[in-house]
């Protein structure tokens, strides 16, 4: 056995490779630390000690990717690992077993993103776009810093606004994503490494119609040659609902009989159903579609979900022929909040029209009936179609 010598990154890079087989290098400092070197030219370094009984040989990693001080602090700690009754061999055999990324993020759509989130196709986008890079990779090895440093890339790329609320979403699907693993058992309940990064500052969106492009969006929309589509945002402006609840609304749901008709939405973002009366502008609007529908759905659609997919196409050609520049859907939501509160409707009342959801109020919803808010939306329905001659 050649006498053992401290392995440095001289001594690596000086060692030549045996003729055949593999030659070992035994370190002075470190108990069962050594370089090993194939006659290939591959060196890597590795330790050897008895466990449980049992002499075992863990090969650390390759020299290269792996250096000599890291290999030392590797080595050491495995060392101490074994001392403490460890079986660091065993270890690795469980880790290679591992769940990876991409073994999650299938099981976190199935399992409860779509089950539990009606915008769980928006999650299934940021995972395509955003965390693919992390797909064969193992749980344990995904670190906070590889997280931030990931966030921090997508959020100052190409200087745009949007990407530090995609960096901020992407945060907020891995938090509980990791959160999920552990209570599934895919990995040790350790900390999440995706808790503690600071999210970018978001700017607040308060973008509403103004009057004169109101006008503009109901004229145009007399012209739209799709009655879906025509009747699908004149909804979205008259009632104010989140723009999937009335993509995927159904008949069943829509009482356009009685003398206080309404909407029943089963489940919202808050999580509980929700009533919407309809005022007569509506009714009439759905009556006239529910004449010539032969679809549950009222919005029906091509597609596997059987309704309307995503409308953002018929949406920005409607806002390029209304000259609406930098508007979204869910500015039509906020359109309706605020003609509501400047003629007239209390807080309250806004707040059931477009079902917040905050400890306070949702006590008070419970105990109020929906008269007052009828009476709110029928005035208002009318205002807002009569603004484009007025």
């Amino acid at each position: 056995m050649e006498p053992k010598k401290k392995i440095t990154k001289r001594v690596v890079d000086s060692t030549e490779p045996p003729e055949n087989g593999q030659a070992f290098i035994r370190d002075s400092e470190i108990p069962g630390f050594a370089l090993r070197i194939t006659s290939t030219g591959i060196k890597s370094f590795i330790w050897e000690g008895r466990i449980k009984g049992q002499v075992k040989r863990i090969t650390l990693g390759q020299y290269g990717p792996l250096t000599v001080e890291e290999a030392r602090k590797m080595a050491i700690k495995t060392k101490s690992n074994v001392l403490q009754g460890g079986d660091p061999a065993k270890e690795r055999k469980d880790k290679f077993k591992e769940p990876t990324f991409k073994e999650l993020s299938d099981m976190y759509l199935e399992r409860y993103a779509k089950i539990h989130k009606r915008s769980w196709k928006k999650d299934d986008q940021t995972l395509r776009n955003h965390l693919d890079i992390f797909n064969g990779r193992k749980l344990s090895s995904i670190t906070r810093q590889d997280i931030a440093r990931h966030h921090q890339k997508i959020g100052t790329k190409d200087g745009k606004k949007n990407g530090r609320y995609a960096a901020n979403r992407m945060l907020e699907v891995l938090r509980k994503m990791f959160n999920l693993a552990m209570d599934w058992g895919m990995m040790p309940e350790t900390i999440n490494p995706a808790t503690k990064i600071k999210k970018f500052s978001e700017e607040k969106r308060e973008r509403v119609l103004s009057d004169d492009e109101l006008k503009a969006f109901i004229t145009t929309l007399r012209t739209e040659p799709d009655p879906h589509l025509k009747a699908y945002f004149t909804l979205l402006v008259l009632l104010g609902p989140r723009k999937n609840e009335l993509i995927s609304a159904k008949w069943q749901d829509m009482d356009l009989s009685s003398n206080k008709p309404q909407w029943r939405i089963p489940e919202t973002k808050a999580g509980r159903s929700h009533f919407i009366p309809l005022p007569t502008p509506v009714v009439r609007i759905l009556e006239d579609l529910k004449r010539k529908s032969t679809s549950p759905f009222v919005f029906p659609g091509n597609g596997k979900s059987g309704h309307l997919n995503d409308p953002r196409k018929a949406w920005l050609r409607i806002c390029e022929v209304a000259k609406i520049k930098k508007a979204r859907i869910h500015d039509l939501r906020r359109t309706l909040g605020t003609w509501l509160a400047n003629n007239g409707a209390s807080l309250l009342l806004i707040g059931k029209a477009l079902n917040h959801s905050t400890p306070t109020s949702t006590m008070i919803y419970a105990r109020m009936t929906q008269d007052p808010l009828r009476i709110a939306l029928e005035e208002n329905a009318e205002r807002m179609l009569k603004s484009e001659t007025g």
